[in-house]
């Protein structure tokens, strides 16, 4: 049986230079880690600014990987454009969260959780450095 890997990732969208950011997370489940690294800046200028790796439990991870594929049935308007981007990778396979994808957002947070309980926080804070 194939191990899974699923990468969630951010980008706060066209904001100034400065407060330019995107994050990306790498769930293994063959090791159990995770691995994260956030960056600043735009694709020229982008500086990683932290770069670390936790372990996770695994049974939830493999529970948010069986709600994966309601996402695609959560959409309302795929037509809606703007605010920041985000996607969960499955295996290779790229899946865009809608702005307007309550279900899709909900799972994304979730796999921010499943990293950190306090992700959010902890991204602000190294923003803020």
């Amino acid at each position: 049986m194939k191990a899974n890997t699923i990468i969630v990732s951010f980008n706060n969208g066209s904001v100034p230079p400065q407060y330019a950011y995107r994050y990306q997370i790498v769930f293994s489940e063959q090791d159990g880690n995770a691995n994260l690294k956030l960056f600043r800046g735009y694709d020229a200028d982008e500086k990683m600014i932290v770069s670390e790796q936790r372990k996770f439990n695994t049974e939830i991870f493999l529970q948010l990987l069986s709600l994966i594929s309601k996402i695609e049935d959560s959409v309302k308007d795929p037509a809606m454009v703007g605010g920041s981007q985000r996607m969960i990778e499955v295996n290779s396979r790229k899946i865009m969260i809608e702005p307007n994808d309550d279900f899709g957002i909900s799972l994304f947070n979730r796999f921010l959780y499943l990293y950190h309980p306090d992700f959010i926080n902890q991204i602000n804070s190294n923003l803020n450095l």
